[in-house]
């Protein structure tokens, strides 16, 4: 996928191209981070909840006849059925592209900012033939199953799709029609069929920000209820928006749903032998209802007190413990934030890992390490015998080695960016090498001088 962005803070026009494993480098400054953040908000839930409800306010020009038909079917007919992988064909650049027009509108509140602006940000996303096919794969594979109600459970609207089908049934039941206002059963309709286009895309985003250590948790008391009757709980909140956790009870139902997850939860433990050298997790013991650090040999820590990688590293693993699906997006603002260069290259072999397993990650980052190392993955992919060579790597798994055509590295400079990789794969780029010339060329000149 190529993005053309224009006027977003200190970039004036830059091209990116989004793969499994994005990069962004470059120095402070040069506008990495509001680019991660504004394609966050644009590709997850809060373009989608913003461009609902300006939708349904009748500021935009009527785009998707299909489902603006569909919908005065249902509410003359109550039932209607639609040819979902033809909508998704045809609609969801347009949704995308749509969603994005209008994110001017609402950035300065998702950037918390009252002194921005963003009058001139013109945002639009270009799929390629392979993406448009991969989008249709998916949502043939895809199951839809979503009911609301009102009053009695015989009153309902409902959405149906079978995997494998290319047929969505939307559909009343009881009086439900004649007791709901017209609007509020044409935003059911408009947020399953936004909501089907925006998750075919990316099943959720999920936005890891600098200050990663700041967990929110239910009052005391409150929490230990919460985790064992299988309800929610909030881990973290980017920018304000909640992260929600799922109980482990509900995990393992949706694990022997979706048996891909188990994968996940695997990798989380993976993070914590292989990286942390200890387990993160909720203690429900007398001492309190809080997350802990447990550390190998046996001692249990606040998160408060715990190391400092431990912090950064903690909501990886609980995301991926409780809430990663595949086809998620992660996005992670300078990951190697107080890791010993050791940390960081083990972690950039796990951030591939997890583009293998299924997931897509986009970094920012300042670290040497972890550029030059994900090089070395690249390489490393193009061997025939790989496990000739795992036991060069940090964490010697041939899944952490990812082929060139999976990632992207843009340099952020000058108000424009640039791709980094060429066509042999290799990575041309010098943003840190020159800082490493200069430093090194100080201590000869000092020995020099003081002779």
């Amino acid at each position: 996928m190529n993005i053309e962005i224009y006027s977003l803070g200190t970039i004036e026009k830059a091209t990116i191209e989004l793969k499994p494993f994005t990069v962004f480098i470059g120095e402070n400054s040069t506008g990495k981070t509001w680019t991660a953040y504004t394609l966050s908000a644009i590709l997850g839930s809060i373009g989608y909840e913003n461009y609902l409800k300006t939708y349904l306010d009748g500021k935009i020009q009527p785009t998707y006849l299909p489902l603006d038909e569909a919908i005065k079917q249902v509410l003359d007919e109550g039932y209607v059925q639609m040819d979902i992988v033809q909508f998704v064909k045809d609609y969801t650049e347009i949704y995308v592209n749509d969603v994005a027009c209008f994110a001017k509108n609402w950035m300065p509140k998702f950037m918390n900012t009252k002194r921005a602006t963003f009058d001139n940000l013109w945002i639009h996303f270009d799929f390629s033939p392979e993406l448009k096919t991969a989008l249709v794969n998916k949502i043939i594979t895809m199951s839809v199953v979503s009911k609301s109600s009102i009053g009695n459970k015989e009153d309902s609207l409902n959405v149906v799709k079978e995997a494998g089908e290319s047929i969505l049934y939307l559909y009343s039941e009881g009086e439900i029609l004649n007791k709901l206002p017209r609007r509020m059963i044409q935003e059911f309709c408009l947020r399953q069929l936004f909501d089907i286009l925006r998750k075919n895309l990316y099943s959720e985003v999920h936005v890891f920000p600098t200050e990663r250590i700041d967990f929110k948790l239910q009052p005391e008391g409150v929490l230990k209820g919460l985790f064992q009757e299988g309800q929610v709980e909030d881990v973290f909140l980017p920018f304000g928006k909640r992260t929600i956790m799922v109980s482990p009870k509900q995990r393992q139902k949706e694990i022997e749903k979706t048996p891909k997850i188990l994968e996940y939860v695997q990798l989380a433990e993976y993070l914590e032998t292989e990286i942390l050298g200890g387990r993160v997790d909720f203690d429900d013991s007398k001492l309190g209802n809080e997350l802990v650090f447990q550390m190998e040999g046996g001692t249990k820590l606040e998160l408060s007190i715990s190391s400092s990688m431990v912090k950064e590293l903690a909501p990886l693993v609980l995301y991926l413990r409780y809430l990663a699906k595949q086809n998620d997006w992660i996005i992670i603002d300078e990951p190697e934030m107080n890791l010993h260069p050791t940390v960081q290259v083990k972690l950039t072999e796990f951030l591939a890992m997890l583009v293998n397993a299924g997931l897509h990650v986009l970094i920012t980052t300042h670290s040497p390490y972890m550029v030059d190392h994900l090089a070395n993955l690249m390489q490393a992919a193009q061997y025939e015998n790989k496990e000739d060579i795992k036991e060069l790597f940090y964490l010697e798994q041939t899944d952490a080695f990812i082929p060139s055509e999976q990632v992207s590295i843009a340099l952020f400079e000058n108000g424009t960016t640039t791709n980094l990789i060429d066509e042999k794969g290799s990575v041309d780029w010098s943003t840190f090498s020159h800082v490493c010339s200069d430093i090194s060329s100080i201590f000869p000149q000092l020995i020099t001088t003081t002779d």
